[in-house]
């Protein structure tokens, strides 16, 4: 391309694939994001990117977000989709509870402001079984499921998330059920146009417990820090000519092991001479994703068609899919589609903050109660903030135990992530938190568990790290710990322990590949930051700093 700006023809591009469904077959499209300039249909592209072959100077999609394009899904309305769309669209605002001690009345309607008087309010107890907890499909390790359910009996329960066993929850609280966790959908208001939804935003935002009614429940609480299945434990001996370790054994023998082994860490470890043991705790708070945008979309349910059509900014389309069908293929489903067409814009960046969203389910919930209309769903910032799916909340606590040598022999820990009022990806993120507690060290033995829990707080996802940044926080704060206690060099100590090629994980996996991990160190080691830090701390203390 040699023109300073170029333009394109704006094609669809298509994916399809076929969903099978309790009543049938359906067909999935998945399409590129709908990109207009114009009446011409076309995007300008910028600047070439490929001066050379290989070599980008800039991201494909860069010129059309800087120059304001519609590349994000909350810059779409109906009109925007072609003439084949109803060219009105109505608005939909969730109401979000307030507490996980009361039973949810419901909403005193005079209280709220006239514009809102005017729309369309749907209460729990208005859905179907299907609409207000559909049924979904979570498997994210197969072989760890299944051993759950053979050996526990544990199916998904018909009902309710305070079964945390279940992948299932109330999209709307019925009034006189108690709220599952906060920011939970109590009600929906569907707008009729922009300028009433936004003079109902306006004047009803913090103002919740206006308009919002409770009562004191029927029964005793159920606990709110249940564990959600499955859970992980990670056990390794390989000492003494004896190996034991997750990779390697008996996937259905493992389970009912793992105590013996740890018993032969305990008598180890009381048995190693000059042996180091140093007790760690840490935590992580809740964090949310650097989302460019508040998730927003638009959904119209085409009854004559039975089809729906989405517009999603998503990271996980497929199964975005997968899970609005589950509350539209039921026999108490308000109708059972034939078609679902989403397209896919730009995520807007916040890695894992749109996988697997809720958004979705919602988006999706208010489409049968439009009377045929699409309508567009949009998070503002608070909104995003109270319900958005974050980076879990976790408590780490454990111990390392090392040689006089600064090797390695031991390292326990145990992990619980904080799942909030959705199971989601919870346990599965555990799971591979448990999978990077040992970080990047070698260790004989390790006794490693991880659960998620459900509770009343802000739901956690698979932010990116899945797990990760939790355990490595962890490790890495202990050895530095103890390498203070013990007077040795916190590099000296990470060289001694370092993974390379021929070792293994701490579930035993095999490293068969050569690390770089001992030149990071040395790079690490020479840094002026490193080198000269005690000058550093001098330097800034002389002046009454830090």
């Amino acid at each position: 391309m040699t023109k300073e700006v170029e333009s394109i023809s704006h094609k669809r591009i298509t994916r399809r694939l076929f969903l099978s469904t309790s009543t049938g077959v359906v067909l999935a499209s998945f399409l590129d994001p709908q990109v207009f300039a114009g009446e011409a249909g076309q995007i300008k592209t910028g600047p070439s990117y490929s001066q050379a072959p290989g070599v980008p100077n800039q991201r494909i999609d860069g010129y059309a977000k800087v120059t304001g394009q519609k590349v994000y899904a909350r810059d779409f309305s109906a009109r925007d989709m072609g003439s084949d769309w109803p060219q009105h669209q109505c608005y939909a605002m969730y109401l979000r509870a307030l507490t996980t001690q009361q039973k949810f009345v419901g909403i005193d309607t005079s209280a709220l402001p006239p514009v809102a008087q005017k729309a369309r309010l749907v209460l729990g107890d208005e859905l179907s079984e299907t609409q207000r907890s559909p049924k979904l499909l979570s498997n994210r390790d197969l072989l760890i499921d299944e051993l759950i359910q053979r050996s526990e009996g544990v199916t998904p329960a018909k009902e309710g998330f305070d079964r945390p066993s279940a992948v299932i929850f109330d999209l709307i609280v019925q009034p006189g059920n108690v709220p599952d966790f906060l920011g939970q959908a109590v009600a929906l208001l569907i707008f009729d146009d922009a300028k009433s939804y936004r003079e109902a935003r306006n004047a009803m935002q913090f103002q919740d417990s206006t308009y919002q009614q409770y009562a004191a429940p029927d029964a005793p609480l159920p606990p709110k820090t249940q564990v959600f299945d499955p859970q992980t434990t990670y056990v390794k001996f390989d000492t003494d000519g004896e190996a034991f370790d997750y990779a390697s054994a008996n996937p259905y023998a493992y389970p009912y092991e793992v105590d013996t082994y740890r018993s032969k860490i305990d008598a180890k470890l009381d048995n190693l001479p000059g042996l180091v043991r140093h007790d760690f705790a840490s935590d992580m708070r809740a964090m949310a994703p650097k989302i460019m945008e508040p998730e927003s979309g638009l959904a119209w349910l085409d009854i004559d068609s039975k089809t729906l059509h989405l517009v999603l900014g998503t990271q996980s389309p497929d199964g975005d899919v997968a899970e609005v069908l589950s509350m539209y293929n039921e026999d108490d489903s308000p109708i059972n589609l034939d078609k679902v067409e989403l397209t896919s814009c730009y995520p807007g960046g916040g890695f894992g903050g749109r996988d697997k969203s809720p958004f979705t389910l919602m988006l999706g919930l208010a489409a049968a109660y439009t009377g045929g209309r699409p309508v567009k769903l949009a998070h503002d910032r608070f909104e995003q903030f109270r319900v958005g799916l974050k980076r879990h909340a976790a408590t780490l606590q454990g111990q390392i135990a090392i040689g006089p040598d600064m090797t390695l022999q031991n390292i326990a820990m145990r992990m619980q992530f904080d799942g909030g009022g959705r199971k989601n990806l919870s346990p599965y993120v555990a799971s591979l938190a448990a999978l990077c507690a040992g970080g990047a060290y070698k260790t004989p033995m390790a006794n490693i568990y991880a659960d998620a829990i459900h509770s009343e707080n802000i739901s956690g996802g698979s932010q990116r790290g899945f797990g990760g940044p939790q355990a490595f926080f962890a490790i890495e704060t202990a050895l530095d710990d103890v390498a203070t206690e013990q007077g040795w060099d916190q590099v000296a100590l990470r060289r001694a322990n370092v993974l390379s090629m021929g070792d293994k994980t701490v579930v035993g996996g095999p490293v068969n590949q050569e690390l770089r991990l001992s030149e990071m160190l040395d790079i690490a080691e020479m840094h002026p930051l490193w080198a000269d830090r005690g000058l550093i701390k001098d330097a800034y203390a002389a002046q009454g700093l830090r």
